[in-house]
């Protein structure tokens, strides 16, 4: 298993390199920093600064300086990938990123500027030059995906590290197959994954399946679902069917509505409670006791403003549905603040990454650019690391390099890939308690019977 840096720098560190403008593309940026190739290193010290740090800066990245000038021919070796003057004679192993920089979208963009200034950090935190990273821009679309793709092969890519967008990794997925180049993207729909393509994500079912095996190991053996009849929904439903089939459990009631507004789930949440409640009547006849109800647990895929809709409804219509009877669950989507503050979700549980690692890697991302890094910002941190270690081996053995059932220990945790490229998540079980989340079962730090 690869064991990954946790670095502290200044900001001093990183607002004293130089920048150098290169002519290639408008759409192209590149980076190269100090790197580690060790891969059982716990913390790496400070890189001696480089002062022959290339980087391409597009056009519309505001607040930039234009630097000087290198000419193309000065710095691409086709025939040998795109080698920077100073990283001559360098065994480099070459990371291109692709990410959405001038993406219509501005929340795509902040997201694509946030990545690349994480992956510029996990580059510093290493300790020699050997990692060359080439960002590139998808502009969030699946045209300009293929694009960078095709630059990425050209210059030489060792693995290719994005896209976000689901479209736009399927869209530039086959280049990197038809060069036989790794692609570990961004994106959480495990169907783009497969045939070379890994996602470095958290899709929604690794968060089902963690949080019914720690219900069963309670005794939970009926379950029910509560949640929107969306893409994002009808994925946690298939995850959580099949995570209660494999714990031999059962799925006593089904509940969907279409909207956020709670007026549409009024309704389903009103059918739900009659099955607890007529349950409860025939047991009560039969002389069973409350533990015999129609579920144990009910799943509630929502966040922010419509879980804080949704939740206090099913008490509403049946009153015996509440903390002492039923175990209220969730997914990623519940790890927001606001969450902690409604009184139908206390003691409610979800699973998601220990957040250990991921506050002092905000830390440190504060501490250098003075601000605090993006929701994905962590995932581009961990896979410059994943990709280095990846790329500083033989060519045949890189796909087995990625796929190691050891897996990789990041900023987010354990994660390894499988052989459908989709990641199986270390994940640590979370409950609400006196207003804020509480583990109750920690993250495994080892791939030793985690998954």
């Amino acid at each position: 298993m690869t064991l990954y840096p946790v670095y502290t720098a200044k900001a001093s560190t990183i607002k004293s390199l130089k920048t150098i403008l290169i002519g290639l593309s408008v759409s192209a940026l590149l980076s190269a920093c100090a790197t580690t190739s060790g891969s059982q290193r716990p913390i790496a010290q400070r890189p001696q600064q480089n002062t022959q740090i290339p980087v391409q800066i597009p056009n519309d990245r505001p607040n930039q300086t234009q630097p000087e000038e290198i000419k193309p021919e000065e710095l691409v070796n086709y025939k040998s990938g795109i080698t920077p003057p100073f990283m001559d004679a360098k065994n480099i192993q070459r990371v291109a990123l692709i990410l959405p920089f001038s993406a219509k979208s501005a929340r795509l963009r902040a997201e694509a500027d946030s990545m690349l200034k994480a992956a510029e950090l996990a580059l510093f935190a290493r300790e020699d030059d050997s990692v060359l990273l080439i960002a590139l821009d998808s502009a969030g679309t699946s045209a300009g995906a293929r694009k960078a793709a095709r630059s990425a092969v050209k210059q030489g890519a060792d693995i290719i590290l994005g896209p976000i967008l689901a479209g736009s990794v399927k869209a530039s997925s086959d280049i990197a197959r038809k060069s036989n180049t790794p692609m570990l993207a961004f994106s959480t729909d495990t169907k783009v994954a497969g045939n070379g393509v890994y996602l470095l994500s958290f899709p929604p079912e690794a968060e089902v399946k963690r949080v019914v095996q720690y219900v069963a190991g309670s005794g939970a053996r009926k379950f029910a679902f509560l949640g929107p009849d969306s893409t994002y929904g009808q994925r946690v439903l298939s995850a959580y069917k099949k995570s209660v089939a494999s714990i031999d459990g059962m799925m006593n009631g089904v509940q969907t509505y279409t909207g956020k507004d709670i007026t549409v789930m009024q309704e389903p949440a009103r059918r739900l409670a009659k099955i607890y409640t007529d349950t409860l009547a025939a047991n009560e006849a039969a002389g069973k006791p409350i533990t015999e109800a129609a579920f144990h647990v009910v799943m509630l895929p929502e966040g922010g403003t419509a879980l804080r809709s949704l939740a206090p409804l099913l008490p509403f219509f049946e009153e015996n549905i509440n903390p002492g009877n039923v175990q209220y669950v969730g997914t990623g989507l519940w790890n927001r603040e606001e969450v902690v503050r409604e009184p139908a979700i206390r003691g409610g549980i979800f699973a998601g990454p220990d957040m250990a690692g991921k506050n002092a890697f905000s830390a440190n991302y504060d501490a250098v650019y003075g601000v605090e890094p993006s929701r994905l910002a962590s995932l581009a941190y961990d896979a410059v690391n994943i990709a280095a270690f990846v790329a500083d081996g033989d060519l045949k053995n890189r796909q087995k390099r990625l796929t190691d059932p050891a897996g990789f220990f990041g900023v987010d945790g354990l994660v390894r890939f499988d052989r459908s490229g989709t990641p199986e998540r270390g994940l640590a079980v979370y409950q609400i308690k006196n207003g804020r989340f509480v583990i109750i079962d920690p993250a495994p730090k080892t791939s030793n019977g985690a998954f």
